[in-house]
C-alpha cells in the first residue's frame, strides 16, 4: 500500500534522524565518548544538513536554468529533501544535548545562544507546514511565503557558520563548503535575473 504524503514525511524525517543516531553510536562506540569525539560528530552532522539544505535552495532554480529529468526529480523531491534536512538537524540537536550531559565544561544557554534557537524554531515552522493539514490551514500565499522566508534565512544562517571569524582561523575554513554556498547563491541569482528578463 502506497503511503499518504504525510506518512511520507514522517518516515523520511526518522529515517534521517536514525540514521544520524545509528552512525554516531556507533562512532562513539569505536573512538570513545570525548570532547573531540563529539565536536567531530557535531561538525560532521552540521555539514551534512547544509550539504542536504543547499540541494533544497537550488531546486527551482536549477530546474529553472536547466530542465533535465535530474533536475525536474531534484525539484519534485525538494520537500522531502527539506524534511530530511530537519531530520539530520534534529539529530544534530541530540548530538548537542547529549555533549552537555557528557562533557562538564560544555554547556547549552538558550539565551547566550539566541540565533542557535531561532534557526531551530525555523526549522520546526517550515517542518510543520509541511504536513498537509497545516499546509491546507496556512493557505498557498502565507505558505509560500514563510517557506521562502525561512529558507533564506536558514541558508544565511548556515552560510555564516562557515566563514571564519578572523584571518588567523582562514586556515580551519572549510573551502568546499564555501564554494558550494557560492555556487548555489550564483544559480539561485542566475535563475532570479534569466526570470526578470
Amino acid at each position: 500500500m502506497a503511503l499518504s504524503s504525510n506518512q511520507r514525511n514522517t518516515t523520511v524525517f526518522l529515517a534521517a534522524g536514525a540514521f544520524i543516531g545509528v552512525a554516531s553510536a556507533l562512532y562513539l562506540s569505536a573512538v570513545g565518548i570525548s570532547d573531540d569525539s563529539l565536536g567531530a560528530l557535531l561538525r560532521a552532522s552540521a555539514r551534512a544538513a547544509l550539504v542536504v539544505l543547499l540541494a533544497v535552495f537550488i531546486a527551482r532554480p536549477l530546474r529553472q536554468l536547466v530542465a533535465t529529468p535530474a533536475t525536474t526529480k531534484l525539484l519534485q523531491n525538494r520537500r522531502l529533501l527539506g524534511i530530511a534536512f530537519a531530520g539530520i538537524h534534529t539529530a544534530h540537536l541530540g548530538l548537542l544535548i547529549f555533549k552537555a550531559s557528557q562533557i562538564p565544561d560544555f554547556s547549552l544557554d538558550p539565551a547566550a545562544n539566541y540565533l542557535g534557537v531561532a534557526t531551530y524554531i525555523v526549522i520546526l515552522a517550515l517542518l510543520i507546514t509541511s504536513y498537509d493539514g497545516p499546509t491546507r490551514a496556512l493557505g498557498t500565499k502565507r505558505w509560500k511565503v514563510l517557506h521562502k522566508t525561512g529558507l533564506y534565512y536558514l541558508f544565511i544562517s548556515f552560510a555564516q557558520t562557515q566563514l571564519p571569524e578572523s584571518i588567523d582561523k582562514l586556515e580551519g575554513t572549510n573551502w568546499w563548503l564555501i564554494a558550494l554556498i557560492a555556487i548555489a547563491l550564483v544559480i539561485r541569482l542566475t535563475a532570479f535575473f534569466a526570470k526578470r528578463k
